[in-house]
């Protein structure tokens, strides 16, 4: 005698949909159908798809030298990279991306030239600093407002990758203190730099820029010799001389010191610091 069919009714009227509901246990108990254990059909392929899931896994978070990030390990076709695009060159551009403040504006960078000299030359190809980034705001000297006029603060390429890295690094060191404030580079063309308001003898190569001093109080706003934090504008003049400036001015109340012929007391930078890098 047959083994009585404990399926529902509508189960033994439609026989496809009996095997529907026996795709796999979970539907099967679901239904109250009771179907033979067929392990080569239900239970090995979701075995297969668990290990092939778990083998993934720390595929997704390791890489070369084992800090890869999933961005970089993905497929190159998943993030618009051309096929081929090596892992290391995936891994940079996810990098830059990660670098990228959310909100600021992209970057058009050319193949700027600093021509003639601070004092008396021109910015040829000049490239716009954002007007904020990571670490940094900017503002206008001649206003003491922010943000800064996007004719006064364009430099060469290489000066504002200076003040991206010194951002990025004030943003990580110092994660719970104001930002740094940037003020004046150059004209779009460089040249004669005469105001209003706020003018400058130099600033006329690209090669030049301004940083408000921290203040002690925190807040992003003009400085003072009285007001100003000198452990952290110490800290900020070496860093500057790390990265290869040439000349820091600051002012003579300002009680700082650095290399000689590099950090220099000059009148008139007692509320910022005056930051020279060469083009190179």
């Amino acid at each position: 005698m047959p083994a009585p069919d404990h399926a529902p009714h509508a189960a033994r009227r439609h026989p496809s949909r009996r095997a529907a509901l026996n795709c796999c246990p979970a539907c099967a108990a679901s239904a109250g159908v009771h179907a033979r254990r067929r392990p080569h059909a239900t239970a090995w392929p979701w075995v297969s798809l668990l290990c092939a899931v778990a083998a993934l896994v720390p595929l997704a978070a390791m890489g070369g030298d084992g800090d890869e990030s999933p961005v970089a390990s993905a497929a190159p076709g998943a993030l618009g990279f051309p096929a081929g695009t090596s892992v290391a060159a995936r891994r940079d551009a996810a990098r830059n991306l990660a670098e990228e403040p959310v909100g600021t504006p992209a970057i058009e960078w050319r193949d700027s030239t600093a021509v003639g000299t601070p004092n008396s030359g021109r910015l040829v190809n000049g490239v716009l600093l954002p007007a904020l980034g990571e670490g940094f705001y900017t503002y206008n000297p001649a206003t003491q407002t922010t943000p800064g006029g996007s004719d006064r603060q364009w430099g060469t390429a290489s000066l504002v990758r200076e003040i991206l890295e010194m951002g990025r690094w004030w943003a990580r060191r110092h994660p719970n203190q104001p930002r740094l404030g940037i003020g004046d580079l150059s004209r779009p063309e460089g040249g004669n730099f005469p105001g209003p308001g706020v003018g400058h003898a130099s600033h006329q190569n690209g090669l030049d820029v301004d940083i408000r001093l921290p203040r002690r109080d925190g807040v992003e706003g003009p400085a003072t010799a009285a007001n100003y934090d000198r452990a952290l504008t110490r800290e900020l003049v070496d860093r500057l001389v790390a990265q290869g400036a040439e000349l820091i001015l600051v002012g003579p109340s300002l009680d700082l010191s650095g290399p000689p012929g590099i950090v220099v007391e000059w009148p008139n930078h007692d509320d910022h610091l005056h930051v020279r890098f060469s083009d190179d």
